[in-house]
């Protein structure tokens, strides 16, 4: 099969790191938004995900988008706003956009299924819009709670081009600047459901009190607001399960104990895109691990690398001879071990010091 076949498997999705204000909490002060899928949608127990779902081509990369958001006076220069040049290549995934930028389509999918699947409508208008100095910061944010929110919550859950139906009728538009670009992450090659999903992060000025959740029940069982090391600790003592890609994002976002600190590094990183990681797995006698990008088992194309690589040996034994790594080793679902010694990328945060454990410790 080649590459191009294998790229082609992967579907485009987007989701979104959704922070909100909250003064009780002694560590941070914010906390961020996690959603527990139904039995139907998931497929481990306590699955739980940040809102976002599959890239709709038809209605997400609509020209009509364009022509709605030039009628409120959005220009090409606040267009490209949303798009980044990179040092290395964008992903490909992201350079396919038919009638405008990869970049507005996906930030567009995020907030669909933000409003589908929590009911929270990210948005702005026109006269924030005017009044919004684009050489810093973005629009301001509107959260609009509609009185027929549930209809057109699930209008929108059974026919994506809805959403925009639903800006025009309440004469708004997604604010697509609130989003700032955190990270990529390819599903692996081993996987059944393959996904290239990019991960925004946006910042709400209201507390966590103060945001209205509407959640969809075919896929939302529940929702849980958290703070990162909330998160890893629900994580690791079972109350949760995050996915590891998700479970390496928190621990990098553990390093940022304030909404202000989120905001501005979140903002300044986003400039600067994404490389695309993708992670490769290897078994052993005891254990499964994952590695990534700068690990020194990282192969040259992890695509082809449908199976888990074995090794023989323990893990302990491998990791004792480890020089240079990056990955994370899964005893069980909640029992994960995540290690790095490989300075990041893209100008981004390193893992938390206390959750980054040195392999000769292991």
């Amino acid at each position: 099969m080649g590459a191009a076949t294998q790229t082609g498997s992967y579907r485009p999705s987007a989701s979104l790191i959704l922070a909100a204000k909250d003064d009780t909490l002694k560590e941070y002060d914010y906390r961020l938004l996690l959603i527990k899928r139904t039995e139907a949608t998931s497929y481990a127990l306590n699955h739980c995900v940040f809102p976002g779902g599959v890239f709709d081509p038809r209605e997400d990369e609509s020209p009509e988008w364009i022509t709605y958001f030039k009628s409120f006076g959005v220009t090409d220069d606040q267009f490209k706003k949303l798009s980044h040049n990179q040092d290395n290549p964008r992903p490909e995934f992201l350079s396919r956009g038919k009638h405008f930028s990869r970049d507005i389509a996906l930030r567009l999918t995020a907030l669909r299924e933000t409003f589908e699947e929590v009911g929270i409508l990210i948005c702005t208008n026109q006269d924030s819009l005017k009044s919004w100095d684009s050489k810093s910061g973005h629009p301001r944010t509107l959260l609009l709670e509609p009185s027929d929110r549930s209809e057109w919550q699930h209008r929108v859950h059974n026919n994506a081009s809805q959403f925009l139906e639903l800006c025009r009728h309440l004469n708004v538009i997604p604010n697509l600047w609130s989003l700032q670009e955190w990270s990529i992450w390819r599903t692996a090659a081993t996987a059944n459901r393959k996904f290239d999903t990019v991960y925004y992060v946006t910042t709400l000025d209201e507390q966590v009190n103060e945001v209205s959740l509407l959640l969809e029940p075919h896929e939302v069982a529940s929702a849980h607001w958290m703070s990162p090391a909330e998160a890893w600790t629900s994580s690791q003592d079972g109350t949760i399960w995050l996915p590891f890609m998700l479970l390496y994002d928190i621990a990098r976002l553990m390093n940022l104990h304030s909404w202000q600190e989120l905001l501005k590094f979140s903002r300044q990183r986003s400039s600067r895109g994404s490389t695309m990681v993708q992670p490769v797995y290897y078994r052993c006698d005891d254990c499964m691990f994952g590695v990534l990008p700068g690990d020194e088992l990282y192969p040259k194309e992890p695509l082809t690398c449908t199976q888990s690589i074995i090794l023989p040996g323990s893990v302990n034994e491998l990791h004792g001879k480890a020089q240079q790594y990056n990955r994370y080793i899964v005893y069980d679902f909640h029992r994960v071990v995540l290690a790095s010694n490989v300075p990041p990328c893209d100008g981004h945060l390193p893992l938390q010091s206390l959750v980054n454990t040195k392999l000769a410790k292991l």
